[in-house]
């Protein structure tokens, strides 16, 4: 058989990955072993250690194929526009980032409320920040922009991903396209308006 044609290896990983994500929900990650991983997935550690150097490296590389799917998921397509962004189209794009949480919702309850490791949402925010920065980049810095770049990028991450975990720690009560069209308007409305404040004179003094 062709090695590369072989679906032998991926059944092997998947098993593995299947069976730590059963154990976490049962045991801290601090607490599972090797032993249980191949005892749990009815594989060999020979068959483990030719995938994997550890249980670490087995978190890592998880983790790594969730990231790449999340960016794929919310990637930014073409050209960024200048133009004032819409609520409809920033629901849009708001909505594949709650489809995909829902898609991969084991994976990311997990993580997000039983945390295994302490970088995943270091990771996490990061993947989300470095698809932002292309609206940025699209954006001429003049003396329109108010606040500093860095610091609106890490607040408007952070209020996404504390939006996320409570979402999957109700138990998702609203669907991806209602949490993404509610998203987008707090995006685009800002907190002030968003809070129902009337509109008043802009003071940056």
């Amino acid at each position: 058989m062709n090695p590369e044609r072989d679906p032998r290896p991926k059944r092997s990983r998947d098993r593995i990955t299947k069976e730590l994500f059963r154990l976490l929900d049962h045991y801290p990650f601090s607490a599972i072993t090797v032993k249980m991983l191949t005892e749990g997935a009815a594989v060999n550690r020979s068959t483990f250690y030719a995938h994997f150097t550890d249980k670490y490296d087995l978190m890592d590389k998880i983790v790594d194929d969730h990231m790449e799917k999340l960016t794929e998921a919310i990637r930014i397509q073409g050209m960024v526009s200048p133009d004032y962004p819409s609520v409809e189209k920033v629901s849009r794009y708001f909505e594949r980032l709650f489809v995909h949480i829902e898609q991969n919702e084991h994976f990311y309850r997990t993580m997000f409320l039983q945390g295994p490791i302490k970088t995943f949402i270091s990771r996490f925010l990061d993947t989300l920040k470095e698809n932002y920065q292309r609206v940025f980049e699209a954006q001429p810095a003049n003396e329109a922009r108010v606040v500093d770049q860095d610091l609106l990028l890490n607040y408007v991450i952070g209020g996404q991903l504390g939006l996320l975990i409570s979402w999957l720690r109700n138990n998702r009560p609203y669907s991806a396209a209602y949490m993404g069209d509610q998203l987008s308007r707090m995006i685009v409305f800002g907190t002030v308006e968003s809070i129902g404040f009337p509109n008043r004179p802009q003071d940056f003094g």
